[in-house]
């Protein structure tokens, strides 16, 4: 199977990138649901949610304002911790399905022993991996407004 650019062909390049795409998703997506459900269990239960209930709150207004916030919490930080795996299948899945990315190039520069390639391509995923724990440490600010930075 041979590259397809996005300039060239944008179904084709859309349809190339569809398996891979799947199986990433599909790779954390089990993780992340199964901690949803239990921290809206854990959240449904609190007596806040009693309360927004008995005042005649409508369902949608307590779920998603009351509830959902506060259980997305650590719902968020493990999407954050996730995000390393899902970097390092990303090598794994572009040697496999022969798509050009920073994975693949990482593996061919290992075969090639070009260690300044290394260095560099350990350079930016620490950098985005750095990005992402700041993006999920600012989104607890917004999930919880006592949680606030100075």
């Amino acid at each position: 199977m041979e590259y397809i650019p996005l300039v060239k062909d944008p179904i084709g390049n859309l349809g190339q990138f569809i398996l891979p795409a799947f199986i990433m998703g599909m790779s954390a997506s089990g993780t992340t649901m199964r901690m949803t459900r239990t921290m809206m269990l854990e959240v449904l239960r609190q007596d806040y949610i009693r309360t927004a209930w008995a005042k005649g709150l409508n369902e949608r207004t307590v779920v998603v304002r009351h509830a959902l916030k506060n259980a997305l919490i650590p719902v968020v930080t493990v999407i954050g911790l996730q995000m390393p795996i899902l970097i390092s299948g990303s090598v794994v899945l572009e040697s496999i399905f022969a798509l050009p990315g920073l994975g693949r190039l990482m593996i061919e520069a290992i075969n090639q022993r070009d260690y300044t390639v290394i260095s560099g391509i350990n350079v930016v995923v620490a950098s985005f991996i750095l990005i992402v724990n700041l993006l999920v440490d600012l989104t607890y600010g917004f999930l919880d407004p006592r949680i606030h930075y100075k």
